[in-house]
């Protein structure tokens, strides 16, 4: 799902069936997704066709017909974070410390949250100056920074304490996230909730539960955070610079997600796109192939994905 934004819809295939079609199980999938997010729609194909679906006004599963045009994409907050951390924890091979951590850190984070200061080229930001200057159409833009006060440094406000342990580990967390949906009275103070949930619940949270506890070092590593630029949105996906560390789970999941989409722009390659749209592809195309080299199945797939944009070349 675009970064900020949440989901859009749904994307799946019946790779096997010679007819598209919507079953029971994705009628109720999109009518639970619909009731959180009106209008969604769900994407069906073979490989071959596709049909495309939404619920209607009786909550009902209906096939509509639909337009390929180029989005209109909106500029959006870029806030970044950066601070150091000192953990007090006992050394625990068990996944039990993980938790414990994570749980201290969203504590901790919601003591120090209003003390928080935003900061843009150095130069600290009011809470109630409005966003509109510091709005940006790319995730490679200079963010606004939120940062610990400086009278604070090196004191209570950088220290979690998980147990009466006099061991430490460091945690170093570096994150940012993106604020859609903005308009041109919101502040900073305004954004707050919106913010704090994005970057807390929905970024620095989920790096901790996924974190690798190095011992011999006295440090947690979390994964960095690697963006898809999805026609002018962003698609985060997370993951470690160690393949060996993106095993099991962050291989499956960033495997399934980059396979999926590839099948979705080997369906829009076959129609008659735009060169701006293919560009788009092209684009989000390169960064999964950059993505790719962090894990085991790059050779393999990285093959497929070089294809498709030879074959936008090609086309063109």
């Amino acid at each position: 799902m675009p970064q900020g934004i949440g989901p859009i819809g749904i994307y799946h295939s019946h790779p096997f069936s010679s007819e598209v079609f919507h079953s029971h199980t994705d009628n109720g999938t999109l009518l639970s997704l619909s009731r959180q997010f009106p209008n969604c729609i769900s994407i069906v194909t073979n490989g071959e066709e596709a049909k495309y679906y939404q619920i209607n006004q009786d909550s009902k599963t209906t096939e509509i017909k639909v337009n390929f045009i180029e989005p209109e994409v909106p500029k959006f907050l870029l806030i970044s974070i950066n601070e150091s951390f000192k953990i007090k924890a006992s050394s625990d091979a068990t996944n039990n410390i993980k938790i414990k951590i994570l749980n201290e850190v969203r504590n901790h984070f919601e003591k120090i949250w209003d003390d928080l200061e935003f900061f843009s080229h150095r130069s600290k930001i009011s809470k109630n100056e409005k966003i509109t200057p510091f709005l940006v159409d790319n995730i490679n833009s200079e963010p606004v920074y939120l940062k610990i006060q400086k009278r604070k440094k090196n004191t209570a406000d950088n220290l979690i304490v998980v147990d009466d342990s006099e061991s430490f580990l460091q945690l170093n967390l570096n994150a940012k996230c993106l604020i859609y949906n903005t308009s041109k009275s919101d502040t900073f103070q305004s954004l707050n909730q919106s913010i704090k949930t994005e970057l807390l619940s929905n970024n620095i949270l989920q790096k901790v539960y996924h974190s690798v506890i190095d011992y011999n070092k006295r440090e947690i590593i979390i994964p960095k955070e690697w963006y898809l630029d999805f026609f002018g949105f962003y698609i985060k996906i997370i993951c470690f610079n160690d393949k060996s560390l993106n095993a099991t789970k962050f291989s499956q999941n960033a495997l399934k997600f980059i396979s999926t989409t590839s099948s979705l722009f080997r369906y829009l390659l076959s129609l008659k796109l735009s060169d701006n749209l293919k560009t788009q592809i092209d684009i989000f195309l390169t960064d999964a192939i950059r993505i790719s080299k962090n894990f085991i199945w790059y050779k393999e797939y990285s093959k497929y994905l070089k294809y498709l944009k030879k074959k936008i070349k090609f086309d063109n």
